[in-house]
Order: C-alpha cells, then sequence, then structure tokens
C-alpha cells in the first residue's frame, strides 16, 4: 500500500508529546512490512535535518491560499528508516523554534510571547500545512498513483480529508483516509471560535461547516467524520469518546454519541528496542537487567547509583533541570511519577495522596520529575521541600535522566484523570517497574494484579491506601510483586510491539478501507 502519514511532530525531527513516538514507530513498522510510507511534517526552525540521509533542500514549490493571504510552499525530502520525510516548509514553520507552543528561543521573533502558551497563529500553521499537502498531491498524482490510505494525526491536521474531498481538482478519489484522536480533552482539539473563523482559514463552504459544528465552534475531528474514518488509541478511550457522559472532551462526546459516529481503537504500539533494558545503549541506563528474567540485580545496581550520584544530598545538578530536596539513604520502598505537570494527570490528588501515605510508611521515598504548568510545578517543588530526605523533585526533562527516574523505583504512579493510551506504563513494565494506574482510558490495558494495580475512584484517599498497602506489603517481602514484574515485561513484549498492532490491527483497517470486510 502507498501510505501517506501527516502530523505536526515525529520522533527524533520534532518532539513534542507522545504523539512523535507513535507517527514514528507507525511508520517504521509499516515500511518494515513493505508498505511505501511517506511522512509530511513541517520544516520548523527547529528542525535539523542531519539525520535524513541523502536530504533535497526545496525540491519542489507550490502556493496555498489562506485567511485572504498566499503562502509560498517549499518541499524537503529526506529518509530516515525506511520512512521517507517530506519537509513541508512555510514562513509561519521557520519563525518558530517548537512545534506547538511559545518557548524561550521563540522570543528572538517573538519578544512579547508568553512561554508556554500555543502559538498565536495555530490556525494559520494547521491549515497551510494541510492545503501544503493537498497542493504536493495535485502535483504527485498527476504523474503517479493516488496515494491507498492518508492517516492524519490529531486534530491539527484532521481538516486535511474535508479540504482534499471538496476541492474540485480532487486528485485522490480513491485515496480512503484516517484521522486519530491521540487526545479529544480540552485544549486539543484546535477548533474554529465559529463558522466565520472557520470559512475565513480553510475556505470550505458553510454547508459542510455546519455538519462539525460544537455550539458555535467547528471541530476538525467532527470535520474528519465526514470523509474519514475516526480512530484512537485505545479500545477504552474509544468507549469513553462515545459515551455522553464523558465531562472530559469539552461537549465533543455528547456529539459524536448523538451523530453515533463510529471510532475504532487501537491501542499504540510500543517500540521495545528503543528502551531495551538489556542494552544500555538503547535503554540509556548505567546497568543492564531483563525483567522477564527476573534478572534484576542490574535495576537495583541502577537505583544505588541514582541515590548517590543523583538524588542524594550532595549529587551534582542537573544542568536545565533544577532538583528540589534530595532522597537520604533510609528508603526502602521507592515510588515515582514521570510526566507532564497538568491537571489532566492527576498531579494534586498524587501529592494529597503522599503526604497521607509518607505519615504511614515512614521507609518510602517518592521520586518526581516533570514540567508543564508553572503553579503545579510550584507545588511539587513546594512539597519536596516540606519532606526533605523523603521527596525528591526534578523539574524539566531529559531523556536519558526519565528513563533513570522510573527504573529506580519500584513503583510508578499514573493518577490521571483521563488517558487516551498511556506509554509510562509501557516504559515502566519495560524497567521492571509496576504500575500503579487510575483505571481510565487506555490504562486499563494494565492487567490488574497480573501485570500492574488499577484503582477506582481516583481519589486521593483511595490512591493513598494503595500505595500504604503496596509498600507494606512491599517491605514484608521484597519479592511478593517478582511474577508481576515478569508477566507485565512478557506481556508488553508478546502482545504490544509495534510489528504484533501493525499487523493485527492497522493494516487490517486499511485493507478493509479499501477493499470492504474481509467475508
Amino acid at each position: 500500500m502507498k501510505i501517506w502519514m501527516v502530523s505536526r511532530e515525529y520522533a527524533g525531527i520534532a518532539e513534542a508529546g507522545g504523539v512523535k513516538n507513535v507517527v514514528c514507530s507507525l511508520s517504521e513498522a509499516l515500511a518494515r512490512l513493505g508498505h511505501d510510507v511517506v511522512c509530511f511534517i513541517p520544516y520548523y526552525g527547529c528542525v535539523t535535518p542531519q539525520s535524513l540521509g541523502t536530504f533535497k533542500q526545496n525540491e519542489l514549490s507550490a502556493a496555498v491560499e489562506s485567511a485572504g493571504e498566499r503562502y509560498l510552499i517549499s518541499y524537503s525530502t529526506g529518509f530516515l528508516n525506511g520512512v521517507k520525510i517530506i519537509l513541508v516548509g512555510a514562513q509561519c514553520f521557520w519563525a518558530k523554534q517548537n512545534v506547538y507552543t511559545y518557548c524561550a528561543a521563540d522570543r528572538q521573533i517573538f519578544p512579547d510571547c508568553k512561554i508556554g502558551e500555543g502559538y498565536a497563529d495555530q490556525h494559520l500553521m494547521n491549515t497551510v500545512f494541510e492545503k501544503a499537502i493537498l497542493a504536493f498531491g495535485e502535483e504527485y498524482c498527476s504523474k503517479n498513483d493516488s496515494p491507498d490510505i492518508i492517516h492524519c494525526h490529531d486534530a491539527c491536521a484532521a481538516a486535511l480529508p474535508a479540504i482534499i474531498s471538496c476541492n474540485k481538482k480532487n486528485s485522490f478519489s480513491k485515496t480512503k483516509y484516517v484521522v486519530t484522536i491521540h487526545n479529544a480533552g480540552p485544549y486539543y482539539h484546535h477548533e474554529f471560535k465559529d463558522i466565520g473563523e472557520a470559512e475565513f482559514y480553510t475556505g470550505l463552504s458553510r454547508e459542510v461547516l455546519e455538519k462539525a459544528k460544537n455550539g458555535d465552534r467547528v471541530e476538525p475531528y467532527l470535520l474528519a467524520s465526514l470523509y474519514g474514518v475516526l480512530t484512537t488509541v485505545s479500545p477504552d478511550y474509544a468507549k469513553e469518546l462515545s459515551d455522553p457522559k464523558n465531562q472530559n472532551t469539552d461537549g465533543l462526546s455528547q456529539i459524536i454519541a448523538q451523530k453515533k459516529i463510529p471510532i475504532v481503537g487501537i491501542t499504540n504500539g510500543f517500540d521495545l528496542a528503543r528502551y531495551e533494558p538489556g542494552d544500555v545503549e538503547a535503554s540509556r541506563l548505567p546497568f543492564e537487567f531483563n525483567p522477564e528474567q527476573l534478572d534484576l540485580a542490574g535495576k537495583y545496581k541502577t537505583r544505588e547509583l541514582f541515590l548517590e550520584k543523583v538524588a542524594g544530598r550532595d549529587a551534582p545538578e542537573i544542568i536545565g533541570m533544577p532538583r528540589y530536596s534530595y532522597l537520604d539513604n533510609e528508603g526502602r520502598v521507592f515510588f515515582a511519577y514521570h510526566g507532564r505537570l497538568v491537571r489532566q494527570k492527576g498531579i494534586l490528588a498524587l501529592l494529597e495522596a503522599a503526604r497521607e501515605f509518607l505519615k504511614k510508611v515512614p521507609e518510602a521515598r517518592l521520586i518526581i520529575n516533570g514540567q508543564g504548568e508553572e503553579a503545579l510545578s510550584d507545588q511539587c517543588a513546594a512539597f519536596a521541600n516540606e519532606n526533605r530526605g523523603r521527596v525528591v523533585f526534578w523539574r524539566g526533562y531529559e531523556k536519558a535522566m526519565s528513563r533513570l527516574f522510573t527504573a529506580a523505583a519500584d513503583f510508578a504512579l499514573m493518577p490521571s484523570d483521563f488517558e487516551p493510551c498511556g506509554t509510562e506504563d509501557f516504559i515502566a513494565q519495560i524497567f521492571g517497574t509496576i504500575p500503579v494506574a487510575h483505571a481510565t482510558g487506555g490504562l486499563k490495558k494494565i492487567v490488574n494484579g497480573k501485570t500492574g494495580f488499577l484503582y477506582e475512584p481516583n481519589t486521593p484517599e483511595r490512591l493513598a491506601s494503595v500505595m500504604v498497602d503496596l509498600a507494606q506489603k512491599k517491605l514484608k517481602n521484597a519479592k511478593c510483586f517478582d511474577k508481576i514484574i515478569r508477566e507485565g515485561a512478557k506481556r508488553l513484549r508478546s502482545v504490544y510491539s509495534w510489528k504484533t498492532v501493525v499487523k493485527e490491527q492497522y493494516e487490517r483497517l486499511y485493507w478493509e478501507l479499501m477493499f470492504g470486510p474481509a467475508e
């Protein structure tokens, strides 16, 4: 099959959230199975193309219109692990040093910007990107067969099927469309405030835009449902998105339920080779170990090094990651949280639960690492300083360090209010760390009591109770959870490798879209 991927981010090229890993791993797995895969990504100012093999700058050019202006587009190409990468260049991308939000480097061009806020011209960026792919396709399809599948990722690319299908010169008559909802929480919709704004940027007719309204707003995901198939990143999140009682989608679930829009849930795979604990180059950890065989000596040597060289009172600071507090030498059971510091992730519930938990289990220690909302980061810092020796917090992100924090722990905490798929449970399991998660969305792939632990309701009291119970059992018998460690790692490898997910789920979906369900 000829498959085009469309995404605002891609691992190793332009990185922001978890979408980068999904798009990269899915694309590479499809390529390894023999499919012709092309991925379109904006050519941001922060992109360095050195990794893209034989890179051809400005190989093609075009012009598109949006918001009453004409924009010149360039297309540069390269290859990465069997996937053809096309960087879509335009002034609105080159001027940005990040993917979605202003960063410190952006202040050279946007001196008044607020770091962490979304780009003010996000609608223009999305629409120019989508129209640039249409323009490329018109040129490409005049000389080649059109792609069989165009797979768009998240709301920032979700209007593309409508933009292509409503174009009078439609060169994609045989192409089928897939749009994956990676997160339908508030702030992730990239919705237009009203039909006028949507028409201004996209040029789509009011008749079409009227069918995609959520109140006054126009939703790209609802636009996508008119012309393609919606998928999401786990079967349980698909059910939640179709539940009219769901209060975590800013009204989208109620419309999906009312209109009976089908959503296909496919749990993300996991790229084991990038985290393999038996290979220190892949894992970026200091010692090798194998949770599947309960060979955990390297894991505990990793903890010892972590406590001495990274988390100890006199350990040096990590550049770019301020540390608050430290861990003493008296800890015997370790819990960790690594992830974005946003309200969706249940940070306030975690801190409240930890306050009660630490009172009841003096031997327990807590590791926190992340970045996000400034107020939540400040609260994590204050909590760590209030519990010096027992809680440590690093503000920021660094890939190797984030892995070290998880691998050093016995349990990894995931108190998210909602979670489309989740990858932190996978990362924990491959490193022999047991996930403890609120039973929501994609976190339900954890098999309670067999590959980790699920709890509900998502209250501080319930989380504290679970943490106390697990810690006391671990303190009483250090090996009591060995079967769970082994089963978690084994199931991850057998069920959730990207090769398995692609062969059993995505290939089947694509073929059915092209030829209909198998008899």
